[in-house]
């Protein structure tokens, strides 16, 4: 099978929709900016993955660096190479713009996810994650 990656077009709307819902139960919502890069995986013509990047500057450095959010491959493409291709292009992607890093996070019980980000290359960090929810 031969996996594709590009970026997201205004028609792969509905079937990225249907992947996050599958994968985390949100909804696609329709957005544009500079600060954000959507990925789309292809077989055949058909959506089977979706990342999306999000550019992000430290302003003490002056430098940016982009987040990875919402990885998912269909369940019926898993273990295809998929995922690996879209962190393939993410990677290209920051290295094309100047970051410095890609950087994300990841639900510990996601264990398949995080055997995909040890295999390109990303490092588990000694932190925990810390969020107050606005209400």
């Amino acid at each position: 099978m031969d996996v594709k990656v590009r970026l997201y077009q205004s028609d792969d709307f509905e079937s990225i929709h249907l992947l996050l819902m599958d994968s985390f139960s949100v909804s696609k919502k329709d957005f544009y900016s500079d600060c954000f890069c959507e990925l789309v995986a292809t077989i055949d013509s058909q959506v089977v993955g979706y990342l999306l990047l999000t550019k992000v500057l430290n302003p003490i450095i002056d430098k940016y660096y982009y987040l990875v959010d919402y990885v998912c491959v269909d369940s019926k493409y898993r273990n295809l190479g998929v995922g690996k291709k879209m962190m393939e292009y993410a990677y290209r992607v920051a290295k094309e713009n100047s970051a410095i890093y890609l950087q994300l996070t990841c639900s510990t019980f996601r264990i398949a996810a995080h055997k995909l980000y040890e295999s390109c290359g990303f490092v588990k960090r000694e932190s925990d994650i810390f969020r107050k929810e606005i209400i």
